[in-house]
Formats: C-alpha cells, sequence, structure tokens
C-alpha cells in the first residue's frame, strides 16, 4: 500500500529535488529519470511525467496535487481553473481505449401465453358464428334447432412484454380460435388493406415471433355496457367486424360500428 507523504513534510523540500516516496516506507527515494516537461503557460505549475512504460498511478497523482497545492498558498497566484489542468492531465494519464463486443442473448417472449377461456359470442345485433366452410366464419341470426351450429371462441390469454397490453390499461392481448378445431382468427394484408382470415394453427404457447402477431388481437372490454371489441395487434386500429346483412363474412374495419358492427357479447366460459 502507498503511504502519502503529510502535505507539511512535502513543503520543506524543493519539487525540483531528485526525490519521492516509496510505496512501502516514508523515507524519500530517488525518482526514476525524467525526459518530457509538461508547463501550463500563465499558471505556474511545471509537471514533469515520464515516458515509456513505468505505472502512472497514484504517486503522480500526488504530485499534481501537491504542486497545485503550493501553487495556491504563493501571495501573487492568479484564479485557478479547471482548464488550467487541462494541457497537462492529457501528458500524465493515459488514454482509456474501449473494445465494443457484439453478443447474441436471447429475449423475452413479445407474448407470453397463460391460459385458454371458451365464449359464446354474439354480435350487438345477436348475430351468432358459423363456421360455414373450413376457412369460411359468418355471422348470422340462428333460432331453434339451428342454435347448434353456432361456434364458441376458444380465447387464448396472453401477458405482453410491455404494459402496452397489460390487464390495467384494459388491453389484453388474446388469439382468438374456434373450439374444437385448430383454427385461429389472423389479420394479414391482402392488397392495399388488412383482411381477416382462418389459419390452422396452434398458438397457446408464447408468441416470440414478429410475424405471429399477426395472430394476436388487444381485447378492449367495456364493463358498463357488458361488450368487448378485438383489435388487430398487427394492425392498430382495425376491429373484427360482422356485416349489417346476416349470412357475411366476418371481417376487419377501420371505422367500426359505422357501416358494420364491432362490439360483442361474451357470455359463458
Amino acid at each position: 500500500m502507498a503511504f502519502v507523504p503529510d502535505l507539511d513534510t512535502l513543503e520543506s523540500s524543493s519539487l525540483n529535488e531528485e526525490t519521492f516516496y516509496g510505496p512501502n516506507c516514508l523515507c524519500p527515494q530517488k525518482k526514476p529519470r525524467l525526459d518530457l516537461e509538461v508547463t501550463s503557460p500563465g499558471v505556474g505549475i511545471q509537471v514533469t511525467v515520464t515516458k515509456g512504460h513505468l505505472s502512472r498511478t497514484f504517486r503522480q497523482a500526488a504530485v499534481l496535487v501537491v504542486a497545485v497545492t503550493k501553487l495556491l498558498k504563493q501571495p501573487s497566484h492568479k484564479d485557478f481553473a479547471d482548464s488550467d489542468l487541462g494541457s497537462f492531465l492529457d501528458d500524465i494519464f493515459e488514454p482509456i481505449s474501449f473494445q465494443c463486443i457484439k453478443g447474441s442473448y436471447t429475449g423475452a417472449p413479445i407474448f407470453r401465453y397463460t391460459r385458454s377461456q371458451s365464449f359464446d359470442i354474439l354480435d350487438i345485433d345477436h348475430k351468432c358464428f358459423v363456421l360455414e366452410s373450413p376457412t369460411q366464419l359468418v355471422a348470422l341470426h340462428l333460432q331453434g334447432p339451428s342454435a347448434g351450429r353456432k361456434v364458441k371462441l376458444n380465447i387464448a390469454l396472453y401477458r405482453p412484454r410491455s404494459s402496452q397490453g397489460s390487464p390495467g390499461s384494459g388491453r389484453v392481448p388474446v388469439a382468438l380460435g374456434i373450439k374444437g378445431y385448430q383454427l385461429y382468427m389472423s389479420c394479414v394484408m391482402s392488397g392495399t388493406k388488412p383482411m381477416l382470415q382462418l389459419e390452422e394453427a396452434d398458438i397457446r404457447r408464447d408468441i416470440e415471433s414478429v410475424e405471429l402477431t399477426r395472430f394476436i388481437f388487444y381485447r378492449l372490454d367495456s364493463p358498463a355496457e357488458g361488450t368487448t371489441r378485438f383489435e388487430s395487434a398487427a394492425f392498430p386500429g382495425w376491429f373484427v367486424c360482422t356485416s349489417l346483412q346476416p349470412r357475411q363474412p366476418v371481417g376487419i374495419t377501420n371505422t367500426p360500428d359505422q357501416v358494420n358492427i364491432a362490439t360483442y357479447e361474451l357470455t359463458g366460459r
């Protein structure tokens, strides 16, 4: 451990003397030969530094501190500013080089799967969802024996990585599946605008790929009305909708409840 000499002791000796305090004793020692002098013009401090591979450590800093202190004690010294140190600090302390190392890591899932729930779904015009063909979902009114044709939604619930879709925000990320089938609604670009389609998939797992966000919708509940909307995560502002006319495909719209219906009632589990 290096010993720091008392300032009064250093005051009694000249900084021009070829002596220095060793790391393990309090006695003066010869310091190495110095071959570079740096002077700050107009300040009155002369700092001598050594070129080569000698250790630039606490000892050189101590010399600088003592030198500045001696200067400030002189009656004729001028105000000493931080900028006065700049001209010779660069020669005392070696610059530190940094190396940028690129690495790879496994990021958190975009959406983390939690559980699934089943619901009956009706639009606010009381139309049911019916699977008319393996890939075609339509909405129509059902009564009597035909009521058995309606499908239930199998809603997969997710927890988002950020607070964008947390339960407290009223935006819960879900995937909308057809119960009894491996079919899920997805929102994809078709031409110049999004379209809704059914895809055969099993996404009851963490969603780690941005591509799979086509299956994710934000469930927007209105507790006061007891209704729900489903907004596409891949295309914000676009909502699952039904037509005002019966037996029309379930689609997607960016003008909800204007020329279509985008508000639903969910019942049962």
